[in-house]
Parts: C-alpha cells; sequence; structure tokens
C-alpha cells in the first residue's frame, strides 16, 4: 500500500511542470497526496497507526473560497496489545473508505509564498473490520470489532461493515511551486458516528458487553495540489 502511495505521489510531480504556468487561474484544482492516520479513543485501543491515499477535486468561487470532494482509503492493523477476550489467536483489520464535501477557506495573502488555509465539512464513511483469526471462548461482544454474540471456538469469522455519517475540519500549509502547482501538509480530525453494539442476553464480562462504533481519526497528510 506504501508503495502505491509514493506512485501516486511521483506521477503528480510528473504532472506539475505542463500545469504550473496555468493553473492558478482554473477554477478546479485537484489535490492528491497520502500519510499516517491515527485513531483516538477506544478505537486507538483497537487499531494501530493506519496508512493511505487521498485524492480530491476543488472548485474555487473566488480566490479565498472553495469548494472540496475528497476521497480517501485509510487501513488500520490490530494493536499488538488489543482486546482479545480470552481468545488464544485473533487477527483482525480495519479500513474506511472516506467521502467528504468540504468548504476550504484560504487565510493568507495571495502574494504571500506559503498559503495558509482551514478546511471543515460534513462526511460519509464506510467503515469496515475483517476478522480473519478466531480461537477463544466462543463469545465475544465488542463494537470495534463490529461483532457481539457466541461463535465457533475455531472460525474466520469474516467482514462486518457500516456506512456512518461523520465530519471533519482542520487546516493546512501549501508552499508554491511555479506560479500555480504547491506542495501541502494538512491535518484534520475526523469524527464519525457508528452504531451501537449490545448483547441480547448477559455476556461474562471477560467477552466484553458492547457499545457505540463511534470513531475518531486524525490523518496528516503530504501532498500537492496543482
Amino acid at each position: 500500500m506504501r508503495n502505491s502511495v509514493y506512485a501516486l505521489l511521483g506521477a503528480a510531480l510528473l504532472a506539475l511542470s505542463p500545469m504550473a504556468a496555468s493553473a492558478q487561474e482554473r477554477p478546479i484544482h485537484v489535490n492528491l497526496g497520502g500519510g499516517p492516520t491515527w485513531n483516538m479513543g477506544d478505537l486507538g485501543e483497537h487499531f494501530g497507526m493506519g496508512w493511505g491515499p487521498a485524492i480530491g477535486v476543488t472548485f474555487n468561487v473566488n480566490p479565498k473560497i472553495g469548494f472540496q470532494f475528497e476521497y480517501a482509503y485509510r487501513f488500520f492493523d490490530i494493536k499488538d496489545d488489543a482486546p482479545f477476550f480470552g481468545a488464544t489467536r485473533f487477527s483482525a483489520n480495519h479500513t474506511t473508505h472516506q467521502l467528504d464535501f468540504n468548504l476550504e477557506a484560504t487565510v493568507t495573502g495571495a502574494d504571500s509564498p506559503v498559503r495558509g488555509y482551514i478546511i471543515a465539512g460534513p462526511g460519509a464513511y464506510y467503515r469496515s473490520v475483517d476478522i480473519t483469526e478466531y480461537v477463544g471462548t466462543g463469545v465475544i461482544c465488542d463494537p470495534y470489532y463490529y461483532i457481539c454474540g457466541s461463535y465457533p471456538v475455531s472460525a474466520i469469522i469474516g467482514s462486518r461493515n457500516s456506512w456512518d455519517f461523520g465530519f471533519n475540519f482542520g487546516g493546512g500549509v501549501g508552499i508554491r511551486i511555479g506560479d500555480e502547482a504547491e506542495f501541502y501538509i494538512e491535518s484534520r480530525y475526523h469524527y464519525v458516528m457508528g452504531p451501537e453494539f449490545t448483547p441480547s442476553s448477559p455476556l461474562p464480562a471477560a467477552a466484553g458487553q458492547g457499545g457505540s462504533t463511534t470513531g475518531n481519526y486524525i490523518p496528516l497528510t503530504f501532498g500537492f495540489r496543482f
């Protein structure tokens, strides 16, 4: 996956030269980037730091205001010390497909070599968890694995997923390359509201007692806009 991100960034670099002279005057800009993503709260106790690419299109209303649509993919592997609820073997991963609709506002002057901006907006997030191995007590109820119930002592449980609503806000800086293109560094906070998972009958304390799948993500993105 990291190789795919580097390949995309390399393609963006090749595209910068012919586009640098005219893009500033164009009403549409494309951004292409990627980087690490941190999980916060209870989600961060289950899955480690993730990685993934992002691509977006911005429609400028004027030199200061633009509307952006962005897609991003993130992959997170399970942490070594994640809650396993008595399992002797447990393997899982978590992925997100992010569709955001943002308002972007430039806060620096037009002649500044470094463009500062803020960005925020709502989004739809397709989140899934793949449990590839579970060998344990046969009972597990944890919202961040999207499961709650009794399972065979030795089984591949499979994939569970959900479309969830969320929002994001943050900011970044863009370092001008030529007249038009820029290298940008950006960080945003994503809050994603997820469904509740609760047991239909009392479970042993070690199995977990369910709860909300709401997640908090903070990606740090490095990329190019042209």
